[in-house]
């Protein structure tokens, strides 16, 4: 009996032993289907993937290229610039405007100039006759300028009120209102982009100052050339400050950059006449420029001006596929 037992363990010892190396044996090799379903699986994606690459991929003819008058840029390395936008007015220097009043009280006898007359240095404005010397003595323009008020008039009789304001334009003052939470960022001698509407210039910070009333700001003054006469006094105007710049390795103009699917996408231009809308990661930018993170890299040549027309097409191409 002892014997028998001892003979079937060591049976069924030898047959599991030989099942496990059976199934490892099954595991090695597999179902073949499922190999087959793999394989499948894998054409299958890289179908779809080379069908996804053909929808964001254009080719124009040479006559359309023409008609777009597309302009292709080089990708690669851009300084940004990082910038803060303050707000404030276009000012006349406080010196640059004279209010010219009589010497001697008396009668106008003659007014040479009227408002907006453009006048140089010591040109008479007007004559006046003195009450206390009897003698006529002129009134005369302190420097080249603008005649900006005139409160005279022939005959009328002159004492201390104001006859004339002259005032120097050449140079006007962009007053921008740097709040606390800019003060940090912005110092003297910071490039600053100021502009009104399609005018603009450039400049730098000259100084900071406290803002007039105890208003809980500073004033970062730039100098504004208006020797052209283009800028008007009082208006309101933006100043971009360059506050830091940035070296990128690859960076794009912004006009590239499209919106296509919910993705940020730059065209690429891959061969003559043909485009692709490549999906880019983007870091910081600037007003000109935009660095990107992943998705192009340097030496590519992209599409610029005219990028929307390539959209345009790709879009319609995507419709005529969907019917």
């Amino acid at each position: 009996m002892v014997v028998l037992l001892v003979v079937l363990s060591a049976v069924l010892a030898i047959a599991g032993l030989g099942g496990s190396a059976y199934a490892g044996e099954d595991d090695h090799q597999g179902d073949p289907h499922e190999h087959q379903h793999e394989s499948e699986h894998g054409h299958q994606d890289k179908h779809e993937d080379e069908h996804h690459h053909e929808e964001n991929t254009l080719s124009l003819t040479d006559e359309a290229l023409a008609h777009a008058a597309l302009t292709i840029a080089s990708a690669g390395p851009v300084e940004i610039a990082r910038q803060v936008t303050l707000h404030g007015k276009l000012q006349p220097e406080p010196t640059s405007v004279s209010h010219l009043r009589a010497r001697y009280p008396g009668v106008i006898s003659s007014v040479n100039v009227h408002i907006g007359a453009l006048v140089k240095k010591s040109q008479v404005l007007a004559t006046i006759n003195s009450n206390e010397s009897l003698q006529e003595y002129q009134l005369r323009a302190p420097f080249d300028g603008m005649v900006i008020a005139k409160h005279a008039g022939p005959g009328e009789f002159a004492r201390d009120q104001v006859l004339f304001a002259v005032a120097d334009y050449a140079q006007l003052w962009a007053e921008l209102q740097v709040f606390p939470a800019r003060i940090a960022q912005v110092r003297p001698g910071q490039t600053v982009t100021v502009t009104a509407g399609d005018q603009s210039a450039i400049g730098t910070v000259r100084s900071l100052v406290p803002a007039d009333s105890g208003a809980p700001y500073s004033r970062a003054r730039v100098a504004v050339d208006n020797q052209n006469g283009n800028w008007v006094p009082g208006i309101f105007v933006q100043g971009a400050v360059t506050v830091e710049k940035k070296a990128t390795e690859v960076a794009v103009d912004n006009r590239a950059l499209q919106e296509l699917d919910r993705a940020t996408v730059v065209f690429v231009k891959t061969a003559p006449g043909r485009f692709e809308a490549r999906p880019v990661a983007l870091g910081v930018r600037d007003n000109q420029h935009t660095e990107v993170l992943s998705g192009l890299d340097a030496g590519e040549e992209y599409v610029v001006e005219n990028s929307f027309l390539l959209k345009a097409e790709l879009k319609k191409s995507a419709a005529g596929h969907a019917h």
